[in-house]
């Protein structure tokens, strides 16, 4: 089973879906979100949903524009969640501003996993005053690890191409190795403009030297780019933001992508999919 977890600009919180083929998606809750935030700024914002190392479902969510922060809450069956809690993934960094669209996934060969997010670090600086919804800012990404998900390493830079980047998602591919796919944060949020399109790169180890790069594999103005398998291809959804509504690509083997057609619910933004195989379909109503 697919499930994808979202929010909407009407409801910052946590919305579901799921899918048993990857391509035709049902709300669960008749739309309504299934979490609300009760931490930091009360917002869920980008959320992404995975499996840790206790087998419970682990949800990170972005807290707010200008939070340092992310959220985590746990559950077993995606319905009933933990008590939230705020995680300071950008304590110690002088000048971070934010932290935003978090994930993670696991390095098989360490057994740790990867949180990964977007942040502004400018020493001496504030967010104060800075319009970061409507105007791009000098992102990078960044990540930290853990073993369990109570203690984390302290934050380093994870993905620096010299320029502003978000929205990373990281995958493992069948023959080894990770795909990694981020949006160029470059240009204006008008549909004329250069760059806001993703793009996708690989590399061997988390934190080792990139193998190979491909982009932009999709059109602009997009961001907030998921990817999963389904059957012998990947799919990688995105957020056309400007425009409401979303787009699709699909690969076989990460490099050559074209478009793809499957039903997303609608208002849905910077969504995640989590393949999962729990047999029984979530509530709808």
């Amino acid at each position: 089973m697919y499930v994808v977890s979202y929010f909407t600009n009407a409801d910052e919180a946590l919305h579901l879906a799921y899918s048993h083929d990857g391509e035709e998606f049902t709300v669960v809750n008749g739309g309504r979100p299934v979490l609300r935030g009760t931490v930091g700024t009360g917002r869920l914002r980008d959320p992404f949903i995975g499996v840790g190392p206790d087998g419970l479902f682990h949800l990170l969510a972005t807290d707010g524009w200008t939070s340092p922060h992310i959220v985590h809450a746990t559950s077993g069956d995606l319905l009933t969640w933990s008590e939230q809690e705020l995680l300071p993934v950008m304590a110690g960094v002088e000048g971070a501003l934010n932290a935003w669209a978090p994930e993670f996934f696991l390095d098989r060969g360490t057994g740790l996993y990867h949180l990964i997010w977007s942040s502004v670090v400018e020493s001496g600086s504030t967010a104060e005053g800075r319009d970061f919804e409507h105007i791009g800012q000098n992102h990078r990404i960044w990540h930290c690890t853990t073993g369990d998900f109570t203690t984390f390493s302290d934050p380093g830079l994870f993905f620096d191409p010299g320029h502003s980047v978000i929205d990373a998602t990281v995958r493992e591919l069948d023959g080894g190795g990770f795909l990694m796919a981020y949006k160029d944060e470059r240009g204006t949020n008008d549909l004329v403009t250069a760059h806001k399109d993703i793009h996708v790169t690989t590399f061997d180890t988390p934190g080792g030297p990139l193998t190979s790069a491909t982009g932009p594999v999709t059109p602009s103005v997009v961001e907030g780019p998921s990817i999963f398998r389904r059957g012998d291809e990947m799919v990688m959804i995105f957020d056309h933001f400007l425009e409401g509504r979303y787009g699709a690509v699909r690969s076989r083997d990460g490099v050559d992508w074209e478009l793809a057609s499957l039903t997303l619910p609608p208002g849905m933004r910077h969504a995640s999919v989590l393949e999962t195989p729990l047999p029984a379909s979530l509530p709808t109503r």
